[in-house]
Parts: structure tokens; C-alpha cells; sequence
């Protein structure tokens, strides 16, 4: 091995940096090789470590005692006493994963103080009263508190609510709603919060609870509020806002919320310049989108209406039209007329012979579904795909409907399907059709087309291959007008795997 390729006589820095993106295999075979290398890497191998009675991942205590100045991140899976004992000088995060991790976890917590990041899953109704005390008077610093599934018993719960105040980011998905919230209990460090009920198996939990202990947050910058099969108070939340409660709130995300076009367009009014916004679940009404244009267009970063019921196509070009930082957009559809004719209003009134999006500069994710009348012409397929090239700056495009959150796989499908009824057809891509106007979006990491087009297929995919040297996937699936032979779905399988691209085959509800 020359000089100038020789791994061992690179800086420590950077072979630092470079053990940090390999997998645990990599990291034991590269400490087998040198010193050097034992010395660098080992600590890496003990970054990560979960404890657990399956034998395969069992560690021993000896071994971990000696190492404990590697451990940042500690996940427990059973409980083994002489572990609970060891203090860990460098440790950040802590996971509680079963009912077993809690038995030595009060002691554990104490020993310590220097977790900042703590996730539980817990179906057992623990930890205990005892527990949350000690995270609240022991740890110096913490920031992020992730519940999930969480049912805190009774006697926990005064302890529990005090030790949220300590965090800065509070995930909570609960079972059941911990009662005796303290009314003068407020919660100042805490400037992101995350509230869901599992509505399957819990007891309920009020709207105005929820407000109220979202209003002992005043410090919010970052809210997501589920609000699935409640009625929202969206009214007492706009009052909220009007009063000056959260003067910082700049994103905000809200599910399942159910309110009137008036309603929403007061909260909309009374927020501050929102850079993210997600509503999912939701009615969307004109009233909300003349205050959302109002009031947010020139700061909204991100905008996710994947799943709301009245956001229009006018409404999607409007928003890729007006909005100058917009750099993530996810809405339910965009109807080709409105893609081509908005164009085509702008160029007579401009006399120019191409309009811009306005977020042109900055959009990096579109996620939407394109459809077709039966009576567009057949050229505006062409003219909506060089209306979308003049976005470069995309590394994810998606012309299928949107991507969904797993949770909401199944009511997604159902508005794909409705898709397809009310708002016309698939749009047909391929290269006949102006795919390759296409080619400017050299950023282009994801491409997802489903089975929105009947004609994709050998000439497209090596196009797609050729053209975006960037990309890493593409969903869709790729036919031919006469049929597609396993011979060409071999060699498209084959392009596709000598360029490291990911060829994810979808299944539509599309008809």
C-alpha cells in the first residue's frame, strides 16, 4: 500500500470521523487490523450498548465496568443487578424498554446525574413515585423526556408532572392521563411539546385538560397536539393565543382536529409568522388559507396538508407561487390545469416567457399528486414538467400521493382512491411526455411516480440513471406499452443496483 493511500497514517481526527459511519461489524474487523486502529475504534463499539437477557447480546459486567467512560447511550432490556450499580461519567441517554428495566432504575437514576435524554415504554404502570423524584432532584441538565404508552398510576403522578418541568422537550403518548396536575405548576423550560393519547385503551382526557397543561407551557417554540376523536378547542386555543401565551410558537402541528373554517382562520390570525405548519387530519376552509396566505406565506418553511379535506389544487400553485421560503410542501393534490393555465396567466400579464415558482431558490421536498382531466390537452403534461424543472434545488419529488406516516397508511389509501374519483385521472409520465425536462433537478435523491404512469419503462429508468447522478430511490413501477418482459425488469433491477439506487414497487388503490 503506497504512502499516500495508507489509512494508518491519517490523523486521529479523522479516522475518528470516519469510524463514527461504520456499522458494528466494520468497527470489529478494523480493530483486528492495528494498534492504532484497537485504540481508536474500540471506544466507538461502546458508545451504544443494550443490556438484555437474550444471550446474543448479553454483556458482561467486567468488561462493561471497565469501559464504562465509553458509554454515552444505554438502553435496558432486563434487569441484571450488578449493572444498576455501575455509574457511567460520560452517559446522556437512558431507555427503559420493559417492566423488567425498572426494578434497580430509582437507584440507577441517582447514580447518574449526567442523563439529559430519557425514553420509557411502559405498560406496567411504573416507574415509580419514587423514580420520578429522583430524576427531578438528581440530573443536573435534562433536556428531552419521550413517554410512549405511558400509564402513570395515581401515586406517581404529582411526582411525574414535576419532574417534566425539569425538561426542555416533553414527547408524551399516554394511556391514560395522569391526574392531580398541580393548577400552579407551570412548566418554563420546556419550549417543544408532544401530546397524544393512545385512544384505544385510554380514559379521557378533556380538550381543556390538554389546553390547560399546554398553557403551563409559556416557552413553547414547538407544539404537536393530537387531538384524535375529541372535539378541538380550537376557540379557547385562538383566545389563548390572542392573550399572548406562547409569543414564541413558530411551529406547530395539530392531528385530528375538528373546527370550524372560522375557528382555525382565528388561530391562524393570532399566531406569530409560523415557519412550520403540519395539519393533519384536519378540515381546510378558504377563510383558513386567506389568513394562512395573510399572515405566514413570508416565513412559512414548511407546509404538510397532505391529509386535509378542502385544501385545494388552486390553493397548492398559490403557495409554490407566493411563498419565497417555502423549502418542504406535502398536499393531497395539484390538477394540471391549474399547473399550466396559472402559468400561462402569469406570462400574459408579465409578458415573460417563463414564470417562476417564488420558492424556486429554496424548496427542496414536493410531495403531491398531479392529475388530469380527460379533455386537457395532451400537451400540458410536458408544459407541467418543465414548470416543475425550474425548481433545481429538489431532492425529493414526489408526483404519487404523499408518503404517509404509518399510522395513517389506511385513511391515506382511502383519500388516494377519492383522488382518483373526484379530481381526474393519473397523470401519464414518461419520456414521450417530457420527462426529461426533468434533467435540471441534478439535487434529486428521491423520485417517487408509483404506477401514476402506464408507460415507464426500460428507456425511462436509463434516463433516470443517466440523468440524476444524485439519486438514491425511486418508487414506481416501470412497464412498457407492449407488455414488460422479465428480461427487461432484469435489466432495469440491474442498472438500478450498479448505481446503488433503491427500486421500491408500489402496490396503488388508483383506478
Amino acid at each position: 500500500m503506497s504512502s499516500s493511500h495508507n489509512l494508518l497514517l491519517l490523523p486521529a481526527e479523522i479516522l475518528l470521523h470516519i469510524g463514527q459511519h461504520l456499522d458494528r461489524q466494520s468497527l470489529y474487523a478494523s480493530i483486528q487490523t492495528s494498534t492504532l486502529l484497537y485504540n481508536t475504534y474500540t471506544p466507538l463499539l461502546w458508545r451504544h450498548i443494550t443490556l438484555d437477557d437474550a444471550s446474543e447480546h448479553q454483556v458482561r459486567f467486567k468488561a462493561l465496568q471497565a469501559r464504562v467512560d465509553h458509554v454515552y447511550d444505554l438502553a435496558l432490556k432486563t434487569f441484571l443487578p450488578s449493572h444498576y450499580t455501575l455509574a457511567f461519567p460520560r452517559l446522556v441517554s437512558l431507555s427503559l424498554l420493559n417492566e423488567y428495566s425498572f426494578l434497580g432504575a430509582q437507584a440507577f437514576v441517582k447514580r447518574n446525574p449526567t442523563i439529559k435524554d430519557l425514553l420509557i415504554i411502559d405498560r406496567q404502570s411504573l416507574p415509580t413515585k419514587e423514580f420520578w423524584e429522583a430524576v427531578y432532584s438528581q440530573w443536573y441538565q435534562p433536556r428531552t423526556l419521550t413517554v410512549q404508552e405511558l400509564n402513570v398510576p395515581e401515586r406517581a403522578a404529582g411526582a411525574f408532572w414535576k419532574a417534566c418541568s425539569r425538561f426542555e422537550i416533553l414527547h408524551l403518548v399516554l394511556h391514560a392521563p395522569p391526574t392531580s396536575l398541580p393548577k400552579d405548576l407551570s412548566f418554563p423550560l420546556v419550549t417543544r411539546l408532544n401530546l397524544k393519547l393512545d385512544h384505544l385503551r385510554s380514559e379521557p382526557f378533556p380538550p381543556e385538560e390538554q389546553l390547560a397543561l399546554i398553557k403551563a407551557c409559556p416557552s413553547l417554540t414547538s407544539l404537536c397536539w393530537s387531538l384524535d376523536h375529541f372535539e378541538s378547542p380550537m376557540l379557547q386555543f385562538q383566545e389563548a393565543l390572542a392573550q399572548q401565551t406562547w409569543t414564541q410558537l413558530t411551529d406547530l402541528e395539530l392531528r385530528g382536529s375538528t373546527h370550524l373554517d372560522a375557528d382555525m382562520a382565528a388561530v391562524m390570525d393570532s399566531l406569530a409568522p409560523l415557519g412550520r405548519l403540519v395539519l393533519s387530519g384536519c378540515s381546510f376552509g378558504p377563510l383558513t388559507f386567506s389568513k394562512l396566505k395573510e399572515r405566514h406565506f413570508m416565513s412559512l418553511e414548511v407546509l404538510d396538508v397532505v391529509e386535509c379535506e378542502g385544501f385545494t389544487s388552486a390553493m397548492a400553485v398559490e403557495v409554490l407561487s407566493r411563498c419565497p421560503h417555502l423549502q418542504e410542501f406535502r398536499c393531497p393534490h395539484i390538477q394540471l390545469k391549474d399547473l399550466v393555465q396559472e402559468q400561462q396567466q402569469d406570462q400574459e400579464q408579465h409578458q415573460k416567457q417563463e414564470q417562476s415558482f417564488a420558492c424556486q431558490q429554496y424548496l427542496k421536498r414536493l410531495d403531491t399528486f398531479i392529475s388530469k382531466n380527460e379533455t386537457d390537452p395532451t400537451d400540458w403534461t410536458d408544459k407541467a414538467l418543465e414548470r416543475l424543472s425550474t425548481l433545481t434545488q429538489l431532492e425529493y419529488l414526489s408526483l404519487y400521493p404523499g408518503q404517509p406516516d404509518s399510522e395513517c397508511q389506511t385513511q391515506i389509501q382511502e383519500q388516494q382512491h377519492s383522488i382518483s374519483n373526484h379530481n381526474g385521472s393519473i397523470l401519464d409520465i414518461c419520456l414521450e411526455t417530457g420527462l426529461d425536462r426533468l434533467s435540471s433537478l441534478s439535487r434529486l435523491q428521491f423520485f417517487g411516480f408509483g404506477d401514476s404512469s402506464l408507460r415507464m419503462g426500460l428507456e425511462e429508468a436509463q434516463w433516470i440513471v443517466q440523468s440524476w447522478k444524485q439519486l438514491k430511490t425511486v418508487m414506481g413501477n416501470f412497464s412498457s406499452v407492449d407488455g414488460y418482459s422479465m428480461d427487461q425488469e432484469e435489466k432495469v433491477a440491474v442498472m438500478f443496483e450498479q448505481r446503488g439506487i433503491t427500486h421500491l414497487k408500489t402496490q396503488s388503490n388508483i383506478k
